[in-house]
């Protein structure tokens, strides 16, 4: 396919981009490491409040608990997306080595134009551990690296998406997000041999996206932008002294929820932060020119981990609405072309966007008024 038909960003424009988790279906591999017919449904549906006023279990409106498997669901998915204003999907990839999870709904957009919506790749390169259910260390699916065969291997794998008409790109250059750069000891190496494979695939190259982490350092190296994934990398952000504050804080907590606690079934939540506080950091803080800004809906991972969870307190619509306003005029002063949502559909972290029986479609249609604003901001009409 001619590369004249990608999706190619204006860069005048400022973009609304969702983070799409692509799970939601039953597959063998998450039978064996969770659990006969797993998904993160089974982790939202067991969720409890924590605290008082802990809003647990999150309900999708009309309990729509969709299956991922099913065209029709990823195709209201996107209907809705497009409803409220999201200008595309940055749909998270899980690849090591040939070896793939989670794919099933990314390559059905990919091979279904009819499920039409603008969309890059967030390569999610990290191992799978079970301590992302909340329980120990041990490893069940390592995220691995390679040498240039395995790199070339996938590089042809994400061509086909590369090459779509829907494809996301700026200056005629795929967009291809990393998440954990940090952990890719040759990423440069990596950036720069992807380069030369795009370029001899009628690219310009490849327009690589460092997602900004609370392990990684701040400089841009080989990437072509930054992100900064929302609420995570401000968490880290702390002055030396609120750290150590914190860390002696939640030592003490997990000491009591082991010892005293959690026998009793009870316990105390491992974290709790103020909404207000982690987005007032967001908007103060000096991003590089033309990076992609990071946003969150809300945070809750107790799902997954119980009283190990961190909770932000305080979201709501409104609040949402009222940063994300103020996030875009940033974005414009710095020339920012994305603006990446955490997230369209992390239910298990309470990072989503999607009606639940809470709020309806209330976040969506703060996405709504935010969009008929964005000419406005971005000086032109849309």
């Amino acid at each position: 396919m001619d590369i004249i038909g990608v999706f190619n960003l204006e860069i005048s424009g400022t973009k609304i981009v969702a983070l799409y988790l692509p799970q939601y279906y039953e597959t063998s591999y998450n039978d064996e490491w969770w659990g006969k017919g797993y998904t993160e449904w089974v982790a939202c549906k067991a969720a409890k409040p924590l605290f008082r006023g802990h809003c647990q279990p999150r309900v999708p409106l009309n309990d729509w608990y969709y299956d991922l498997s099913l065209k029709y669901n990823i195709k209201k998915q996107i209907d809705l997306a497009k409803k409220y204003g999201i200008d595309g999907f940055a749909i998270y990839q899980y690849y090591s080595c040939g070896k793939k999870l989670l794919d099933v709904p990314t390559e059905m957009i990919r091979d279904n134009r009819d499920l039409d919506i603008p969309f890059f790749l967030f390569w999610a390169n990290e191992s799978w551990k079970k301590s992302w259910f909340g329980q120990d260390n041990t490893v069940v699916w390592a995220q691995e690296y390679g040498g240039k065969k395995e790199w070339k291997r996938q590089y042809e794998y994400c061509r086909k998406f590369f090459h779509d008409s829907r494809y996301m790109c700026i200056d005629e250059k795929p967009i291809y997000a990393i998440y954990n750069a940090w952990n890719f000891s040759r990423v440069d190496e990596f950036i720069s041999y992807w380069n030369e494979l795009a370029k001899a695939d009628g690219f310009p190259e490849i327009y690589f996206i460092k997602a900004q982490g609370s392990r990684d350092n701040k400089s841009k190296g080989n990437f072509s932008a930054i992100v900064t994934r929302e609420p995570n990398y401000t968490f880290s952000q702390e002055k030396i002294v609120q750290k150590i504050i914190r860390i002696i804080k939640t030592r003490v907590i997990e000491v009591i929820n082991t010892y005293f606690l959690l026998p009793r079934g009870k316990g105390i939540v491992r974290m709790r932060v103020s909404y207000d506080i982690i987005w007032k950091q967001i908007l103060s803080r000096r991003d590089m020119e033309g990076a992609f800004l990071g946003a969150f809906v809300d945070w809750d991972n107790s799902p997954r981990k119980s009283y190990n969870a961190t909770v932000i307190t305080g979201a709501t619509p409104e609040k949402f609405g009222e940063y994300m306003c103020k996030l875009m005029k940033k974005a414009q002063e710095l020339h920012s072309p994305v603006i990446v949502i955490n997230a369209w559909n992390e239910w298990a972290e309470g990072a989503f966007l999607e009606p639940d029986k809470e709020y309806g479609t209330a976040y969506l249609e703060q996405i709504s008024k935010f969009a008929e604003r964005k000419s406005v901001y971005n000086g032109r009409t849309e």
